[in-house]
């Protein structure tokens, strides 16, 4: 996370929920259907949903928005914020060009660099994706600053639908590829960035996604978590005062 701003401070109250890696495809009304079914279950009483990256599979910036699924994914998101549920959502490393105008659309608000949490039960804990923790991937993290350059991001509004979503499908596939040829040690999340990422924010947890595939570790700097990815047999995480509870959606495919 180096030369990235620091992550906001929020408080999570009982009951928050937190959610990773949903990859809803826009064009894909099942993979869609499935999320706006776990958010109209979610408790009325609930605090606050924590979605920690990748909410869509690709967004390519503000052309979006009148696409496909996206109207009905931003009038549930709207609804449940009315209603008062508070939304929280970290950028992933698909949907990167979240901004201002889905913020204003959804009614959620968004963490760019993650978040450091103050949990129900007093404790910090720290909230990312999980990408900027892949330091061995030397050529992601080049190309991650370049797609999050100012440029790009002054570009990507000016996008006709149509000519964005063949420039996302095109990365995306760049990406599969190149995933397949790097050695899994390269690509992976390191044990050594989370370690320096728990001292250096001063929290006992870290929570991750990114990775899809659970995990809980300690760690001699604190825990460490990877939420499974969504549609999971255990993809909730429910913060509460005595500690972490593991859930199903029930959003399994």
């Amino acid at each position: 996370m180096s030369g990235a701003a620091a992550p906001l401070e929020i408080d999570l109250g009982g009951g928050t929920l937190l959610i990773t890696d949903l990859h809803l495809d826009l064009e894909s009304p099942a993979s869609v259907e499935r999320f706006l079914v776990f958010l109209a279950r979610v408790e009325p009483d609930c605090p606050a949903l924590i979605v920690l990256g990748d909410l869509f599979d690709v967004w390519v910036g503000p052309a979006a928005m009148g696409a496909g699924a996206t109207p009905g994914v931003l009038a549930a998101l709207r609804a449940r914020a009315q209603a008062g549920l508070a939304i929280w959502i970290v950028p992933g490393n698909r949907d990167f060009l979240l901004d201002a105008r889905f913020e204003a659309a959804s009614g959620a608000r968004l963490l760019p660099e993650g978040a450091r949490a103050r949990l129900p039960d007093g404790s910090r804990a720290l909230l990312l994706h999980g990408d900027t923790l892949c330091t061995r991937d030397v050529g992601y993290q080049r190309l991650r600053r370049v797609l999050r350059s100012r440029a790009v991001r002054a570009l990507a509004p000016l996008l006709p639908w149509s000519l964005a979503r063949a420039i996302g499908r095109r990365l995306r596939r760049a990406s599969v590829q190149a995933l397949m040829r790097k050695p899994a040690e390269e690509k992976s999340i390191q044990p050594d960035a989370v370690d320096a990422q728990l001292c250096a924010n001063g929290a006992s947890l870290l929570i991750c996604g990114h990775a899809h595939e659970f995990r809980d570790e300690a760690r001699t700097s604190g825990r460490w978590i990877v939420a499974e990815a969504f549609g999971g047999p255990r993809d909730v995480i429910r913060f509460t005062p005595a500690g972490l509870a593991f859930e199903s959606s029930g959003a399994q495919p």
